[in-house]
């Protein structure tokens, strides 16, 4: 997917020019077969795309989660792919149902809980037993929601998954020039000291931005252009938290990426962590604001 997270609330300390370049294109030669599988593919392969970004995220999750035994990462990496297969095929067989939305709930719930458990995290929380579940939890709760989500939007309007990453992307690239330029207060020093507080302004920005645009694009009334509007703030927030989460796992395993995979940008859960916050609570925010409609978008 495109370079739509990483970095989300970004300091001036962060990244040289070289690096930025490569990071630039890397992320036009992830985006251009991105931008055509989402417009062109039809939903089974578009699934298979998403399956084969959760397939990898979850290997990667494995790796960085402590595992003692490559078995027990073999194992739970299979499981979340696996788990988003099964969710497919309900799709595939019986269309969405009240078992997706489960899901989105779970996830929206895990997202709510990380959100105020960033407050109190401190380093060591993989020595415990109780982070340890948590941190590998968190793969389960943070890839099979994310992937129902991208498959659900895609389904309904193809339109949906790039106006998401384009708001994503505009929050992560508000938050890195804001922050550069502005940066001063640490957000989360525990965590990523890169990050502002300047720089989240900057994503909130961003995202402001962009969902004024998208609700013009998808002919919204005044009313639901505001609702759209405050729906993008919420999602750009989430995606800060998406962005920490993976930040509490890099830092708990002792690496500086979650791969290697992607030139200039790392791994793909280093692409995808601010998208797959982002994603369940972007289609239960149109579901439940009755956006996601028939006829309203």
């Amino acid at each position: 997917m495109p370079a739509a997270s990483g970095g989300s609330v970004g300091s001036g300390s962060e990244g040289t020019p070289p690096m930025l370049r490569q990071r630039v294109f890397t992320a036009l030669a992830i985006a251009v077969p991105v931008v055509a599988l989402t417009l062109l593919a039809p939903p089974w392969l578009f699934g298979l795309f998403i399956l084969l970004v959760v397939g990898i995220g979850a290997r990667e999750w494995a790796r960085l989660a402590g595992f003692a035994s490559a078995g027990a990462r073999t194992a739970f990496a299979a499981t979340i792919p696996a788990l988003l297969v099964v969710m497919m095929l309900l799709w595939w067989t019986d269309g969405w149902s009240v078992w997706h939305l489960a899901v989105l709930v779970v996830a929206l719930i895990w997202w709510v809980f990380v959100f105020l458990g960033l407050a109190w995290y401190s380093p060591g929380l993989s020595m415990r037993p109780s982070g340890r579940f948590l941190l590998r939890a968190g793969g389960l709760l943070t890839l099979v929601p994310a992937g129902v989500a991208l498959l659900w939007l895609h389904d309904y309007a193809p339109g949906l998954v790039l106006y998401l990453i384009a708001l994503v992307a505009a929050a992560d690239s508000g938050a890195y020039f804001v922050g550069r330029r502005f940066g001063r207060s640490k957000l989360a020093p525990e965590i990523s000291p890169g990050k502002t507080r300047e720089g989240l302004f900057g994503a909130l920005l961003g995202a402001i931005l962009v969902a004024l645009v998208g609700a013009w694009l998808f002919g919204l009334s005044e009313m639901d252009a505001l609702v759209f509007g405050l729906l993008g703030v919420v999602v750009a927030l989430v995606s800060v938290a998406g962005d920490l989460q993976e930040s509490v796992l890099k830092r708990e395993a002792g690496a500086k990426d979650s791969g290697a995979l992607l030139p200039g940008h790392g791994g793909i859960l280093d692409r995808v962590d601010s998208l797959t916050a982002a994603a369940p609570v972007f289609l239960l925010g149109l579901l439940w604001t009755a956006l996601l409609a028939p006829g309203s978008l």
